[in-house]
């Protein structure tokens, strides 16, 4: 079960740590940088992880999956809290980090090794996947993130439709996008229709356990809702 549910079993588990993180940080800090901080957070992460392919059921997945499918309950509670244009701004606040993320791996790389640094070319060559996608991510994610900001603007009033009507248009565009432009090339090409059917199957199977992370995140920072 552990093989094949590894997905889901993970996602229980980041998820679980995500709401405990916020409700620390709420109880303390009443703001919008909490949550927006832990979207950006968790957007970032993905990137580090995804380098590790794994499996859901029958197909290849990156494991930046489930961190990425958090930041949509996070973004939820933040467009609705705290309006269109908050939401936007942490969209764009994410495209920057990822900017900054390219740079510093980029930077990494070509600085020169020290004298008994054995581990330069393993490390360029980490780095070097990390970057690729890094960059496929940001172009993934403006087409989704700004997508599901306006459609969950849209159908704020009631967190179930906003999350049916939102996420799934969100999720396959960021995945149609994203595994292309991030391993074509580097992986065989049913490797890759595998990805994106997994990658699809996997993030559209997390939207009902999505709703009860919302309900459970509005719980910690309150519900209500901007005008």
């Amino acid at each position: 079960m552990w093989v094949e549910l590894n997905q889901l079993i993970e996602a229980v588990a980041y998820y679980g740590v995500a709401i405990a993180v916020l409700r620390l940080l709420w109880a303390r800090w009443r703001h919008v940088v909490v949550p927006a901080g832990l979207y950006v957070a968790s957007y970032v992460i993905a990137q580090y992880v995804s380098p590790k392919l794994t499996t859901y059921i029958f197909w290849t997945v990156p494991s930046g999956n489930i961190p990425f499918v958090a930041t949509l309950a996070l973004m939820d509670i933040i467009v609705v809290k705290w309006g269109l244009s908050v939401g936007r701004a942490v969209v764009f606040t994410g495209f920057a980090a990822q900017v900054l993320l390219i740079t510093a791996n980029q930077l990494a790389i070509l600085a020169p090794p020290a004298p008994h640094f054995e581990l330069q070319e393993a490390y360029a060559q980490l780095l070097g996947a990390t970057v690729r996608i890094a960059i496929a991510s940001p172009l993934a994610y403006l087409a989704a993130e700004l997508i599901n900001v306006q459609l969950t603007w849209l159908y704020r009033r009631v967190p179930w439709q906003r999350t049916l009507f939102s996420d799934p248009i969100g999720l396959v565009i960021d995945t149609l996008v994203f595994v292309p432009v991030a391993f074509y090339g580097e992986v065989p090409n049913q490797v890759l229709i595998d990805m994106v059917v997994g990658l699809t199957a996997i993030k559209l199977s997390l939207i009902p356990f999505n709703i009860l992370v919302i309900y459970a995140t509005r719980r910690v920072i309150g519900d209500e809702q901007a005008g």
